[in-house]
């Protein structure tokens, strides 16, 4: 009697865009194997998070990019038919298929990281490494896949892209009433800019600062501005350099659940995405499937995955930022049209296309290895 195929999936960072793009992926990926053994790891207090979407949970705490991780996540997946990385972090001593989602280059890409201790003793070895060892390579954007056969020459015949999915909690909510909830909740007065996202540098906050502050200037009607931040230590000291710096019209808020993420969007009068790099933008497909416009950078993957459904500008410039934020702040035309068009392109990043597409990619690695055996 044969043993049933296994699955072994790293799922222990759950925050974030790889958090995300785990859970959604998980939401249909067991009903596309119905004959496989899916596993997935998961970190002590995720496990009942992580439980309804396989046929086995392995807690184990373990950080990201430790040491540890190294020498415990093969003898995890020992005798697994694939094991499944969702980020670069593979574990190098594992001898079977790997197949491994590498969201992008950034500590590669972006100037600013560029020559740090990070990205030249961590970041770029193993991505070389996880780029070169991988069965199959996923990444979310045709840029991703891009930049990785031209900077780290992968194999283009083995990287396929599958965009991120949008989770079902980003709907449209009808915005009286999304916005009378998000106002009483946090303080707000009235309506506002929302950005998505965290203070890394590649994230170009400064300049949407920078930018706000000008528009402030400007209009005295100018909307007020929610951070929605990434719960890191750095957070706390966003909330104080902004009281340093007199800025007001900011708001700063963290540990936000999914749901109240997708009341945000649906209050919001746009969402700005400033980043200088970014593999796929989530909040930008997020954003437009809650009904919401974007206003966001001309760089990266941003045009290839919001299309022509944005306005954007060079995020170098504030100014030009100030401009894309005013077509869309005084133009009820362009609001209601970028909305529209929003909400048909984010349809077509379905959980249902991503779990089929990658489920595929593992039925064709297992079985790429059952014949070689």
């Amino acid at each position: 009697m044969s043993l049933p195929r296994e699955v072994v999936i790293d799922a222990r960072w759950l925050r974030t865009g790889i958090g995300r793009y785990i859970l959604t992926l998980l939401q249909e990926l067991k009903q596309r194997l119905p004959d496989t053994l899916l596993t997935c790891i998961t970190m002590p207090a995720q496990g009942q998070t992580i439980a309804p979407f396989c046929d086995r949970v392995v807690q184990m705490k373990c950080g990201i990019y430790s040491v540890m991780e190294q020498a415990r996540l093969p003898m995890v997946a020992r005798g697994a038919s694939v094991f499944c990385a969702p980020h670069y972090n593979v574990p190098v001593f594992r001898k079977g298929p790997l197949v491994v989602t590498i969201h992008d280059l950034t500590h590669l890409l972006y100037s600013g990281y560029q020559g740090s201790i990070r990205a030249r003793f961590y970041a770029e070895p193993m991505l070389r490494f996880s780029s070169a060892r991988a069965s199959r390579i996923v990444t979310p954007s045709h840029y991703t896949r891009r930049m990785l056969v031209e900077r780290l020459s992968a194999d283009p015949e083995k990287t396929s892209v599958i965009p991120c999915a949008v989770s079902d909690v980003f709907y449209p909510q009808a915005k009286k009433e999304s916005a009378k909830r998000v106002l009483a909740s946090y303080g707000l007065s009235g309506p506002y800019l929302l950005f998505v996202g965290s203070e890394a540098p590649h994230k170009n906050l400064a300049t949407l600062l920078v930018a706000y502050q000008r528009l402030r200037v400007r209009h005295r009607d100018a909307p007020e501005l929610v951070l929605v931040l990434s719960p890191r230590p750095t957070a706390s000291r966003m909330d104080m350099n902004l009281s340093l710096m007199g800025m007001s019209g900011v708001h700063c808020l963290h540990e936000i659940s999914d749901q109240s993420l997708a009341s945000l969007y649906s209050a919001a009068l746009m969402t700005v995405m400033p980043s200088f790099e970014e593999g796929f933008g989530l909040p930008v497909i997020e954003s437009m499937a809650c009904g919401t416009p974007v206003a966001c950078s001309r760089a990266a993957s941003l045009p290839e995955i919001a299309g022509d459904d944005a306005v954007y500008f060079a995020p170098d410039s504030a100014e030009e930022m100030i401009s894309a934020i005013e077509q869309l702040l005084y133009s009820e035309k362009l609001q209601q049209r970028l909305a529209a068009a929003g909400l048909k392109r984010a349809a077509t990043y379905s959980v249902s296309r991503a779990a089929s597409a990658y489920a595929s990619i593992l039925s064709t690695v297992i079985g790429t290895q059952n014949t070689l055996q």
